[in-house]
C-alpha cells in the first residue's frame, strides 16, 4: 500500500512500474530524493531561480498539462486531482485557499514542503521553485492565459507556511522586491 492516491491506480493498473519507470495513466513521473535538488532550491542565485521556475512553468503548461486532458473537461475537477496527485506525490500539503476563474487568479498554501521544511533558516530566497513553476502552468492551463506565480511566504524564511499568488504578470507590483526577485519583466 502506497498511499490512498496511488492505491486506486495500482488497483485499476493504471499506475504501473515498466522499464524501471513509472507511469500514472501512461503519464512518466520519477521520485526523488529532495536532497539532489536542494542545492538548486537553496540557491541564493536570483537569475537560477527565474530560469528554474520558467523551465518548469514551460514544461508544465506544454508538456505535463496536456496529457491530463483526458482525465477531466471540468476545471476544478482538473484543479483537485492536480492537488491530490501533488500531495500524494510528497510535494506537502496543498490548499487553495483562493480560486476565481473570471480575474484569473488564485492563492495557494503549502504545508510541509519538503524544500522549505529541509532549507528552514538557511535560505535567503523563497526555496519552492519548482513547486511555484508547476503551479504556474498549471493555472495558466487552466484559466487559458499566460499565468505568473510568486512565493510571497516561505518557511525556509522562517514563515509559519509558504504562501503563492497566482495572476497574470501585469498584476504585480514590479517595485516590490520579492516579485523582482522571483519573476522576469516580459
Amino acid at each position: 500500500m502506497l498511499n490512498s492516491f496511488f492505491d486506486k491506480y495500482i488497483f485499476t493498473s493504471t499506475l504501473k512500474y515498466t522499464h524501471n519507470n513509472f507511469f500514472l495513466v501512461d503519464i512518466p513521473f520519477m521520485m526523488v530524493p529532495v536532497e539532489m535538488l536542494i542545492a538548486v532550491a537553496g540557491s541564493s542565485d536570483v537569475e537560477l531561480h527565474k530560469k528554474v521556475y520558467a523551465t518548469v512553468k514551460q514544461g508544465t503548461k506544454e508538456k505535463f498539462m496536456p496529457r491530463l486532458s483526458g482525465f477531466s473537461t471540468e476545471r476544478n475537477k482538473e484543479l483537485d486531482f492536480l492537488k491530490t496527485f501533488f500531495m500524494a506525490s510528497g510535494w506537502g500539503q496543498i490548499e487553495v485557499i483562493d480560486f476565481n476563474a473570471d480575474s484569473k487568479r488564485a492563492l495557494v498554501v503549502l504545508e510541509s514542503s519538503p524544500f522549505a521544511s529541509a532549507l528552514r533558516g538557511k535560505a535567503t530566497l523563497p526555496v519552492d521553485i519548482f513547486f511555484k513553476g508547476m503551479l504556474a502552468g498549471a493555472f495558466s492551463v487552466l484559466f487559458k492565459e499566460d499565468i505568473d506565480c510568486v512565493e510571497t511566504e516561505c518557511v525556509a524564511l522562517n514563515n509559519e507556511r509558504c504562501k503563492f499568488v497566482l495572476k497574470p504578470q501585469t498584476e504585480f507590483d514590479f517595485s516590490n522586491k520579492m516579485v523582482q526577485d522571483q519573476l522576469h519583466v516580459e
